[in-house]
């Protein structure tokens, strides 16, 4: 794995493809993303909303590709 910085929404393996680590990464993620997109809803502040609905998807994009579990 590299060293820089990955946004938060981005789609890109951060373990190796197939694994348990790279499963719980983007279980991680899709948490994340809801969470934030809850906050949002309930502050109304749109774009953290639509930043967590973004995490979500690459969370979920992620476990989509891996298929480990």
């Amino acid at each position: 794995m590299d060293n820089h910085d990955r946004p938060d929404d981005s789609k890109a393996n951060r373990h190796a493809p197939g694994s348990v680590s790279e499963e719980v990464s983007g279980t991680g993620q899709r948490f994340k993303g809801a969470v934030k997109e809850a906050v949002g809803d309930a502050i109304d502040d749109k774009s953290m909303e639509k930043k967590g609905e973004r995490e979500n998807e690459a969370g979920k994009e992620r476990q989509r590709r891996n298929d480990a579990v």
